[in-house]
């Protein structure tokens, strides 16, 4: 397991540029839960690859079980003919749920682009970031695919045990840019 979480200066760095560059919270789509994102819009629009963030995405934070209907959705997208694979900073060891799915090991931290092109050549096996896009609840760890070509799908946050810094920051950005929880 690689450890890319808790406090790194690529994050420290996007969360400052959120708080003078609003513009950098560029959303493709903005859904209320993982589940809702749609997976025809997604293939219409091009869509070949999919990177899903996990904590306060698919479950709650640290979660080593998953909704059936979460499972479901990942099976749906890769039943479509997308490929995903579970782009976490946290443990890795927690998604026995999420059969023939591959979780992103060895790569720098979200924000980082490099992670995410990384991410998307040696798990979904593209080369064209345009095609994929960053599932995520967090405009500043996940919101990073932007910065690395992507397209990002913003998801309201699973409640649940969180870090009260990861709360916190991502409450001031959603607030200083103006963006209300989805309905």
């Amino acid at each position: 397991m690689s450890d890319r979480s808790g406090l790194k200066w690529v994050k420290v760095n996007r969360f400052f540029s959120l708080l003078f560059q609003p513009q950098l919270m560029t959303t493709y789509l903005a859904v209320s839960r993982f589940e809702d994102v749609p997976i025809d819009r997604l293939k219409a629009d091009g869509i070949v690859g999919v990177l899903v963030d996990a904590d306060g995405t698919l479950g709650p934070h640290r979660a080593t079980e998953y909704s059936a209907s979460v499972v479901a959705h990942v099976n749906k997208m890769k039943e479509a003919g997308l490929r995903v694979a579970i782009f976490t900073n946290a443990e890795e060891n927690r998604f026995h749920q999420f059969s023939g799915i591959p979780v992103v090991t060895d790569v720098p931290a979200k924000p980082d682009p490099a992670g995410f092109l990384t991410a998307m050549s040696r798990f979904l096996e593209f080369d064209n970031p345009a095609q994929v896009c960053m599932i995520g609840d967090n405009f500043i760890t996940d919101g990073g695919a932007v910065d690395a070509g992507m397209r990002f799908i913003y998801v309201e946050p699973v409640a649940g045990p969180e870090n009260f810094f990861h709360k916190w920051a991502r409450d001031l950005i959603r607030k200083r840019c103006g963006i209300s929880q989805t309905p």
